[in-house]
């Protein structure tokens, strides 16, 4: 009995000690990075000099047929409580006149920095500015997107995670938006704690404003999990479905996706 006492608060003490030395790391199931598997960030930066990539796959279910993504990103931290990451996401999709074609996507720029960590009331806070290259099918003008990230325990594990976007389209066409607000609530809990720390649910909802002037705005909710595989590694799945947005509805998406420090 007191040995079995003596491990368990061995573990919480390593438990501890380790967020206590490592506030930001590149890969831990309990840092959220957006995509990885939902739509969401927390307000924690990548440690400083620390690299990360990131893979993904996606399999969607539009109005009609299914369509394939893919993801990369390169997360780097250059500065303290701030990293910058390079990112792509090809998709082999069907268009309007019902053909599949490749798409091998923008490349995304983007700049992350965190003001503050959580204290007392106040919430860790955040800002992430992407701009998107044109260079994908049919894309044209400079693309951006700036996104507020703010990060608050609401129990003892459990955290609430609010990012506030506003998405700039430089390339709208007739009947297409150029800017499009959105918010996203996302949730997060580390599951087994305190027996076990490897594993994270994560949940959101969110709406955005439609590209489409014509339709109404998309509103998306999704739950998944990051599984620890590794010291420097995490594993990540989750499903999102689309309940309003009109063509633009995505009825299922499931994602899958691997990350590793290095």
């Amino acid at each position: 009995m007191k040995k079995s006492l003596f491990q368990k608060s061995l573990f919480l003490l390593c438990v501890f000690a380790s967020l206590r030395l490592n506030p930001a790391v590149a890969v831990d199931h309990n840092n959220l990075d957006a995509g990885r598997p939902l739509e969401f960030d927390d307000a924690s930066s990548v440690a400083f000099r620390e690299q990360a990539i990131e893979f993904g796959a996606a399999v969607s279910k539009p109005k009609s047929g299914v369509n394939f993504e893919g993801s990369a990103e390169y997360l780097y931290g250059f500065a303290k409580n701030s990293h910058l990451s390079v990112d792509f996401d090809p998709r082999f999709a069907r268009e309007e006149s019902g053909a599949r074609r490749f798409d091998s996507g923008d490349i995304g720029i983007g700049v992350f920095h965190n003001f503050n960590r959580e204290y007392g009331s106040t919430p860790a806070f955040a800002l992430r500015a992407d701009a998107y290259l044109p260079t994908g099918r049919d894309s044209s003008g400079v693309d951006f997107r700036l996104r507020a990230i703010a990060t608050k325990h609401i129990f003892a594990r459990s955290q609430l995670h609010l990012n506030l976007d506003l998405n700039v389209n430089n390339g709208a066409h007739d009947g297409e938006r150029q800017t499009q607000p959105g918010i996203i609530l996302g949730y997060s809990q580390p599951l087994g704690y305190p027996s076990r720390f490897d594993r994270t649910l994560v949940a959101q909802i969110g709406y955005r404003a439609n590209e489409l002037q014509s339709e109404n705005g998309v509103t998306t909710v999704g739950v998944g999990m990051r599984q620890q595989v590794g010291v420097q590694s995490v594993f990540d799945v989750g499903v999102l479905s689309d309940l309003t947005g009109g063509s633009s509805r995505e009825k299922l998406k499931i994602v899958a996706g691997y990350s590793r420090q290095f």
